[in-house]
């Protein structure tokens, strides 16, 4: 074997493209974007050294080269999936394969973790701390935490833990600027959020009522561990979720400047599994102990509230004592 073999991310992004003949539903079976997977196919015909599709208007149409390219993968991609199955399908040992964002993980997860592992110490757990979503498909994980609106086909999705948005920043920035009694005193500063959630501030200006100002300036952050270190250096306002931000809250690392405003946004934490592996005894006690962690912290959270309709965003108003 002397041949260099082309990327197998790249051939993935083909196949899959190829059997749909469409960028964009590739990007969703892959989890990335569309310019990704254009990339990786970019690259893949750089590497062999052909045209692969021919792009037209609207419509995708595999090339002589690529049509007999495909058929000639299909097969070993098929290979690949069945071996993966095979060995999946062996019995488990005591292993968890477990993808989780890492700002969930530290400051959620991790902090309640020697729980679990006093209970079931001979469970081991092995992070994938990855941002995108894991294709359950294709690779070997077990169970996922994942943050959206919790339509995943063909997995298991559990709701695991509501969310309850606020803004907050550094004592020190508020101390240094003007005072802050309402929402329009936040728009003299920088108003911070992830790129997961960009949107998230136009929300709550909007259910507020609120114009956005054509000079608002945005700051966008990966992470959201990133987003809260940046709001403790006073580069401005982050909109904070409750359940992650909460070890800056009690550090006095961060403050809630008004505290009156709560925003429930229509997404929320989710535990997702393959419908197949819900009698594994390993993925079963995990799974079992994360949803009762999860319902005696909401139980305790000093901002929870009660949402009928977790579709549908909301600003709540509390009434704030003298």
């Amino acid at each position: 074997m002397t041949g260099r073999l082309p990327p197998f991310k790249s051939i993935e992004a083909f196949v899959v493209a190829a059997q749909s003949l469409s960028f964009t539903a590739a990007a969703s079976v892959l989890c990335i974007t569309v310019p990704g997977v254009s990339r990786r196919i970019k690259a893949l015909e750089a590497e062999l050294g052909v045209v692969l599709f021919q792009r037209m208007h609207r419509a995708l149409r595999l090339t002589p080269a690529g049509q007999r390219y495909f058929e000639k993968l299909l097969p070993a991609i098929d290979a690949i999936r069945n071996a993966s199955e095979s060995i999946r399908s062996l019995p488990r040992a005591n292993t968890i394969k477990l993808s989780v964002s890492p700002s969930f993980a530290a400051n959620w997860l991790f902090p309640r973790l020697p729980r679990f592992q006093a209970a079931h110490g001979a469970v081991e757990i092995v992070f994938d701390t990855s941002l995108g979503y894991v294709d359950f498909d294709r690779s070997d994980i077990d169970v996922a935490v994942r943050f959206g609106r919790g339509n995943w086909p063909g997995l298991r999705v559990r709701p695991l833990l509501d969310i309850v948005a606020f803004p907050v920043c550094s004592r020190a920035l508020i101390a240094r600027g003007q005072a802050v009694r309402g929402m329009h005193d936040l728009l003299k500063y920088p108003l911070m959020s992830t790129t997961l959630q960009p949107g998230l501030w136009r929300d709550v200006l909007a259910t507020c009522g609120i114009a956005e100002p054509s000079n608002l300036r945005h700051l966008h952050f990966e992470t959201c561990n990133l987003l809260y270190e940046a709001a403790v250096n006073g580069l401005g306002v982050a909109m904070g979720m409750d359940v992650l931000v909460e070890p800056y809250l009690a550090g006095r690392r961060l403050i809630r400047p008004l505290e009156h405003i709560r925003y429930v946004p229509p997404e929320r934490f989710y535990l997702v599994s393959r419908n197949q592996d819900r009698d594994c005894s390993p993925v079963r006690a995990f799974c079992t102990w994360l949803m009762d962690e999860a319902a005696k912290w909401r139980s305790r959270a000093s901002v929870a509230i009660e949402s009928s309709d977790p579709s549908q965003s909301s600003i709540v108003l509390e009434s704030v004592s003298e």
